[in-house]
């Protein structure tokens, strides 16, 4: 299979005030983020088309070391830049993305599952879709590039994939990047914030719970775990004062997925690597392990110790001591000496893991979440 990517910059950014494609993100330009989730996503020959301001964008193609096209009728609207990227390609085309360069916020996750969910089964148009809402880029059969070309652009793109909607597919993708783009300053401002993101928003969450099938107690317990865990983060945060604080955002978010894959066999493990997959590598490693803790007694208490401290202080969405916790699972395995070993084992390095907190961070459990749990936060 031959994969192209064509990037969509010739447009004026009248609303934005200033020439999109040029604008800063992460030390690049937006230009060079879209070329680069291509690029990692296995799209290694992009066409970028050029119009307004063709020469500036022109130089930093060529500095990317990707193929700037300029579109002569760029003023008629971005059908006519469409048809210029397609006129572009060559006949060893399987399939090509569309991606219009104000949309920088896609993971390389979802052009990689894009691609491969083609290869395994070929069709005129595949969408990534996040929650029910079609996002870019799409990626179009090759199959479809002389109706493109013949249409007289009227409804755009858009108009022609409808024609194809029999044979479409949506492929779901914890990505709400492909649904962000960047018409006016303040969604400029937002994109800054959430560029670098290795963890899945609050709603990216939500998301891979529905792709994992997670069920709704769990979803619940998760909820509940992310809140204390939280909690916990602040008051350590507070105790330490100037030191390096936990990040809230990573306690937050590698909470809400800890037991994502609960239904798998070795769920940890499972949901590690459903994160690892889809991008999300700044909490993959919490979640393969919040089933115990190995921490050295040197070591400071990371972000990674909270979440398993909070999940191991809720039964359920009920809030329980240590000893109660394991107990049920002592009960459980009550006949078997090795399983009790091992788990007591467990429930003792919890303990103290859990006295090495409230040490540092001044308070008592599970007394201080009995005060500040409240609904709602995740």
């Amino acid at each position: 299979m031959n994969f192209y990517g064509i990037i969509l910059a010739a447009g004026y950014s009248s609303r934005m005030g200033e020439l999109k494609a040029l604008l800063p993100l992460n030390g690049n330009t937006v230009l060079s983020r879209c070329i680069r989730l291509l690029v990692d996503g296995g799209i290694s020959d992009i066409f970028v088309i050029t119009g307004h301001e063709a020469e500036k964008i022109g130089s930093e193609v060529k500095a990317l070391g990707m193929r700037a096209v300029f579109n002569p009728n760029f003023d008629k609207g971005m059908y006519s830049s469409v048809k210029a990227g397609v006129m572009a390609l060559p006949s060893n085309a399987s399939a090509f993305m569309v991606l219009p360069v104000d949309i920088p916020l896609v993971r390389s996750s979802t052009i990689r599952a894009l691609t491969f969910d083609y290869s395994d089964n070929p069709t005129d148009v595949i969408y990534p879709n996040f929650k029910g809402q079609r996002g870019h880029p799409p990626l179009i059969s090759a199959e479809l590039i002389p109706e493109i070309l013949n249409h007289d652009g009227t409804g755009g793109l858009r108009r022609v994939l409808e024609n194809h909607e029999s044979s479409a597919r949506d492929l779901d993708m914890p990505d709400i990047g492909i649904l962000r783009d960047l018409d006016t300053p303040l969604d400029y401002k937002k994109a800054c914030k959430i560029s670098r993101r290795r963890i899945p928003l609050p709603e990216e969450c939500a998301a891979l719970w529905e792709i994992a099938e997670t069920p709704a107690q769990t979803r619940e317990h998760c909820i509940t775990v992310a809140n204390a865990a939280c909690l916990m983060a602040e008051a350590l945060n507070d105790a330490r004062k100037l030191k390096k604080p936990l990040d809230l955002s990573i306690v937050h978010s590698a909470a809400l997925m800890h037991d994502v894959a609960k239904l798998r066999r070795n769920h940890e493990a499972a949901g590690a690597a459903i994160l690892a997959g889809y991008g999300f590598s700044g909490i993959a490693d919490i979640v393969a392990s919040h089933r115990d803790t190995d921490i050295k007694p040197e070591s400071p208490l990371t972000e990674q110790e909270i979440v398993f401290l909070a999940d191991k202080m809720f039964q359920g969405t009920e809030l329980v001591s240590l000893s109660q916790r394991y107990g049920k699972t002592l009960q459980k395995w009550s006949n078997d000496p090795e399983a009790v070993k091992a788990i007591s084992g467990r429930l003792r390095r919890a303990e103290a893991l859990l006295k090495r907190y409230e040490d540092e961070a001044g308070v008592k459990m599970p007394d201080y979440l009995l005060t500040h749990m409240h609904k709602g936060r995740a």
